[in-house]
């Protein structure tokens, strides 16, 4: 039976029965669901037609959308239009105001004439180029006064300590020191630090002394530090290093004058200076873990104080605190304590805690008149992150707004309806700031402490609309807001944790009211750029004070919401009143968890971790504790001082990656029902599924799940727990197909885009790393400037963002032409401006890759999305080059890298093989070797996969063992299944001895690891402890041929956005696996497909979404035995064999296939 007379049989006995039902659904704006607060001058509509659920070949032939302004004026009108798109229908209306509500009325007509209508609305928002625009009506950012800086001094691990003395030329006391680091109480606890230390009060602490005493015989003065309880091995009464000061800067004439020592302290690695000189005297590392931020950071600033001698001071006058970073603003300053202070005191040292302050608060009242209110909106945003309150209510779900972005460059702001908030009379607002991605620890080095800058601010619009028309707005201005810093939030830091004092509650309760007492708030000061934002200006990194071409736009694609609260699986309690509690689940979020029965005072600490120390000799008295060594330099820990009564610890500015808590302060542990998890994430819905007869591949896809909701948190970062937490080019390079298909990821990667232009260098580079900048992946992951919005483009037909991005993507290839290419080889060379080579990265044999091939075939791989890009946008010159250069390399990689006599891979400067998985993975997936090759290149990929390898680190692997690393292993499924080989690729994808996928499935994980072999049974970490992630998506890369392949749901790329699509599905060829099922949510709308292997069939059953229609494979020789939807296929025009395949053109509908007798086999 022909395809039309199949579909036309089956309308009619369904037109009979009464059984159509189609609709329109999913209406969209900018592919977001009634949008709030777009500036978008020309936005785009998108919507779905949902047919019932026996109709077939349903599609549209023509729509029409009405717009209508809050007036009920149509401001556009498309007419009716012969059109089948219904994805990124652009606007051709009047101009569209800022802050208005746009109702959208849509009609569709349907093939068979049937009129389908629905309607939705969006909603405008300030549509200013940043907060100088008129429309902002002055507000301004608004924040605490210099005098108020927050400190938490046992969480800074960055700081700098001016030490201001004068000796005294009447007492025979040529020595002064100061003290810092002291009281950790991670080192007074011996469950808290590796070297099981458990010291007393002010037994810890760095000690740094001036000695003058040489200059009386010439000789000179020197600093002496000494480091005291950090480690077994320390010795207070020795000095750990000795620095001279030289004789210009301290000598006989001067020593009694006021002089300045000092100390810039980054992460332990400490330098000393002179009265403001720039060199410094000396530098050490006084972290005994080691150097930088791959360890547990010490000391941290900690206690401070004086040595003193006979109770008094030894010449101290002052004691500043600094911020690290430029400009190096004053925290606080700690002065000598008073003889009174001192009386009675028997002690060689005065220490005291300097922290100070807590998150700034702000409020203000306002009135709202005696009339109806029809509208009330909040446009607001913060240098920092906030939460915002209107009446004693939190505005919202969401957490960390504004999220994170290259602030100087693109800044969003949110907005809220919030007019059921808004009563007659008197009406408060007020907010809560915390550091967030502005300030604090941001990156993997402590000189990016306070990167954005050192002080917190808000920037807020409150508009008031009223039935007759009248507006007023409410905005942050100093004069009538106020501040608080005695809040409840002592501090709030992503890398270090949340400290709250419930004890502080009462004094703010009901603060975000109108009745609530603020005489002891002060005035809210303006927050300004100069002064608090660093003016470093490096080579290659973005210069933060940079606010040329700066935009402060509303909220485009996913915020951060809670997405999941788990609920604590067991409990143990590893060491006498050391409590474990294990979620069940690795994951992004913050704890949640009630108490009863707290004393007030009760001081309740929180840790978290991914894993705990095993059973095993190497970590002999650390067995069952939690794991930190590889959260690094992030404290990672939330701390709570309970008020008495029924408390909830709940943190509002903080996140970590986790799967165990532990909890000590209390007696007893709590019920595992009082201790849950709220999950965190920028993924809010997944868009696809997929499961198998193989329980451990289900579990790597829910591990990849569970990875993507750990680092889809407003940017795509590489790993949810440690102190990095960044967006790595590379991951999401090689990740965003998959990550296209997981979710809707088309606004979030959009915003990804924005960073990656916002930190492109003038020369053109992409950075490693966006935001920030930085970084030292290399060509490899630059490239994610090219590939994710390629991606984006065929998954989501979103050309405009090819359109925005193009110069950006121009530039960066000009960039490779004009900068990376050895003018006399002609071989890809990074040069000396691009530092670091991350490779194949942890590919268990990337050692042994010549990066020069791998970056050659990425270059080519690039050039070709440029072709395709240029021609798209119509830039017929640039494309026109593009493919010259595209052919040129091509012909040029396979006379340098590819043996013609065997097909294998090899070094461009040396005669030695590469013989990688990778090296051939790369060439064959871009399409790069030469058809009369394929065989040969192919067949050495198979043997590289057939045979036993060797690691770098000498483990011998078995035969189907993964070698890939982040880079290979995005492609090498796909490329064994386009080559005919998808009964490797299903070996591969269910091997589980190391190195494999499954492997780490065997050793219990639930996430995807940054390694292979992260842990395992019998080895526990390896010698990885520190830089061993595990929650990092890159190897889970292989979700993209779960969805491709296995399923067969393959994109069209002359019809971007599944308008049409291939479905090409492949059943194990081993039959190892029985099954397979799942469903992508398209921007048309659900494709399922499933396949069954049976004992005489194989079974196919595939949902075709309306006004879609696909091309399908299945692997049959001929017509015979063959049946769709119980009937008998016969040859026709949409019906063909080929190659040993049926290929059928099909419209929407949903399919059952059976194959009867049929051996099966992988495709060709």
């Amino acid at each position: 039976m022909k395809k039309n007379t199949f579909l036309i049989v089956l309308a009619c006995w369904m037109q009979c029965l009464g059984l159509f039902a189609t609709e329109l659904e999913n209406l969209k704006v900018e592919y977001a669901t009634c949008p709030m607060g777009i500036d978008v001058s020309t936005p785009r509509f998108s919507w779905q037609m949902k047919a019932g659920e026996n109709e077939y070949g349903i599609r549209q032939n023509a729509y029409q959308i009405w717009v209508y302004d809050e007036q009920g004026t149509c401001v556009w009108d498309s007419k009716k239009i012969a059109d089948d798109r219904s994805l990124n229908i652009e606007y051709a209306g009047t101009p569209l105001l800022p802050e208005t509500r746009y109702t959208w009325k849509l009609h569709a007509w349907t093939q068979q004439e049937e009129t389908l209508s629905a309607s939705s609305w969006f909603e405008t928002g300030i549509m200013g180029k940043n907060d100088a625009d008129e429309h902002w009506k002055g507000a301004k950012w608004i924040g605490r006064g210099n005098e108020d800086m927050v400190l938490y001094s046992h969480y800074l691990p960055v700081f700098k300590l001016n030490y201001v003395f004068r000796l005294a030329s009447s007492s025979s006391a040529q020595k002064t020191a100061f003290v810092y680091g002291a009281n950790d109480k991670r080192l007074m606890n011996s469950n808290m630090n590796l070297y099981g230390l458990a010291n007393k009060a002010n037994t810890s602490y760095i000690k740094i002394e001036l000695d003058a005493s040489p200059l009386q015989q010439g000789k000179e003065a020197s600093i002496n530090i000494y480091r005291a309880g950090f480690c077994p091995t320390d010795n207070p009464q020795v000095p750990f290093a000795t620095f001279a000061i030289p004789m210009p800067l301290l000598n006989k004439t001067n020593q009694y004058q006021e002089h300045t020592l000092t100390l810039s302290s980054e992460l332990g690695f400490s330098r000393f200076y002179f009265d403001n000189e720039t060199r410094a005297l000396g530098e050490i590392n006084l972290n005994p873990l080691g150097q930088g931020g791959d360890f547990i950071a010490f000391p941290v600033l900690g206690d401070i104080g004086f040595c003193l001698q006979e109770s008094k001071p030894l010449s101290a006058l002052r004691l500043e605190i600094r911020n690290f970073r430029s400009p190096e603003n004053l925290i606080a300053t700690v002065y000598p304590p008073s003889s009174e202070t001192l009386s009675g005191l028997n002690t060689s040292v005065y220490l005291t805690n300097p922290s100070q302050n807590a998150a700034p608060m702000l409020r203000t009242v306002f009135q709202a008149q005696n009339k109806k209110l029809v509208k009330a909106r909040l446009y607001v945003t913060a240098r920092g992150i906030y939460d915002f309150y209107i009446n004693g209510k939190r505005i919202g779900n969401d957490y960390f707004n504004p999220g994170a972005t290259q602030y100087n460059k693109t800044h969003l702001y949110q907005t809220f309806d919030v007019t059921p908030y808004i009563r007659e009379g008197k009406n408060a607002a007020g907010a809560i700031l915390s550091e967030g991605w502005w300030s604090g620890g941001c990156t993997y080095t402590g000189n990016n402490w306070n990167y954005f800058g050192d002080r917190q601010s808000l920037l807020a619009k409150l508009v008031l609309t009223y039935e007759d028309g009248e507006t007023e707005s409410i905005v942050t201005r100093p004069d009538t807001w106020k501040y608080f810093n005695k809040g409840p939030v002592l501090y709030g830091s992503f890398f270090q944790g949340e400290v709250y004092d419930a004890r502080r509650e009462e004094a703010v309760e009901g603060w975000s009211t109108a009745s609530y007492d603020d005489t002891n708030w002060k005035t809210a000061q303006e927050v300004p750029l100069e002064g608090n934002v660093s003016t470093l200006s490096e080579e290659f990194s973005p210069k933060v004070d940079d606010y040329s071409d700066y935009h402060l736009t509303g909220q485009f694609g996913p915020t951060v919401t809670p997405i999941k609260v788990l609920t604590a699986q067991s409990v143990e309690e590893v060491r006498p009143g050391v409590f474990v509690y294990d979620m069940g689940q690795n994951m992004a979020g913050v704890p949640h968890i009630s108490l009863t029965g707290c004393q007030p005072g009760q001081e309740i600490c929180l840790r978290f971790a991914e894993v705990k120390y095993p059973d095993l000799p190497r970590y002999t008295g650390h067995e069952g504790m939690i794991m930190l060594e590889n959260i690094r330099a992030a404290i990672a820990q939330d701390i709570y001082i309970a008020r008495g009564g029924n408390e909830t610890i709940a943190p509002r500015f903080t996140f970590h990656g986790y799967r165990f808590i532990e909890i000590t302060g209390i007696d007893r542990p709590l019920p595992l029902e009082n201790v849950k998890s709220t999950v965190l994430s920028s993924v809010n819905r997944l868009a696809s599924h997929y499961e198998t007869s193989n329980p451990k591949v289900n579990r790597l896809w829910e591990n990849i799940m569970w990875s993507t909701y750990a680092n889809f948190l407003s940017i795509p970062t590489d790993c949810p727990q440690r102190n990095e937490r960044l967006g790595w080019a590379g991951d999401i390079s090689v990740f965003s197909r998959t990550a296209t298909y997981l979710t809707d990821a088309s606004q979030f990667l959009r915003r990804y885009l924005y960073a990656m232009r916002d930190v492109q260098r003038q020369d053109g580079r992409f950075a490693d790393i966006a935001p920030l900048g930085g970084g030292f992946g290399g060509m490899l992951w630059g490239s994610a400037g090219i590939t994710v919005p390629w991606e984006c483009y065929v998954q989501y037909q979103d050309k405009g963002l090819l359109a925005e991005h193009y110069p950006a993507m121009k530039r960066y290839m000009q960039y490779l032409l004009d900068k990376c290419i050895n003018k006399e080889t002609h071989i890809m060379d990074q040069g000396a401006s691009w530092w670091g080579n991350l490779g194949d990265w942890l590919g268990p044999e990337n050692s042994r890759n010549d990066a020069t091939l791998l970056w050659e075939a990425y270059f080519i791989y690039d050039l070709d999305i440029m072709r395709r890009v240029a021609d798209l946008l119509g830039h017929k010159e640039d494309a026109d080059r593009y493919a010259q250069l595209h052919k040129e390399r091509i012909g040029f990689f396979n006379r340098t890298y590819i043996d013609p006599a065997t097909g294998n891979t090899r070094y461009a400067n040396e005669v030695k093989l590469a013989d990688t998985q990778t090296s051939y993975v790369l060439p064959l997936a871009f399409g790069i070797i030469p058809e009369e090759m394929r065989t040969k290149v192919t067949d050495r990929l198979i043997n590289t996969v057939k045979r036993e390898n060797k690691s770098d680190d000498g483990i011998q692997c078995p035969p189907y063992s993964l070698m890939t690393g982040f880079i290979g292993t995005a492609w090498i499924s796909r490329v064994l299944s386009d080559y005919g080989h998808s009964d490797i690729a299903y070996r591969l994808l269910q091997q589980t001895s190391y190195p494999s996928w499954l492997y780490s499935i065997e050793q219990g994980a639930t996430t995807i690891w940054e390694r292979l072999n992260s842990y395992t049974h019998t080895d526990g970490f390896g010698e990885n402890n520190r830089m061993n992630s595990f929650n990092h998506y890159s190897f889970g890369a292989v979700g993209a041929w779960m969805y491709n392949c296995s399923l067969g749901i393959q994109p069209d790329t002359d019809n971007p956005g599944f308008k049409h699509f291939f479905l090409k599905p492949e059943p194990d060829p081993t039959e190892e696996m029985k099954y397979a099922r799942g469903h992508y949510d398209s921007m048309y709308g659900r494709i399922e497909s499933g396949w069954e292997i049976k004992p005489q069939s194989v079974k196919y059953t595939f949902t075709i979404p309306a006004n879609t229609s696909a091309t399908v494979c299945l692997p049959a020789s001929g017509f015979k035995n063959i049946r769709m939807n119980r009937s008998t296929l016969q040859r026709g025009k949409d019906f063909q064999t080929e190659n040993s395949f049926i290929r059928m053109e099909l419209e929407s509908g949903t399919y059952e296939v059976e194959i009867m007798d049929l051996k099966i086999h992988a495709a060709s």
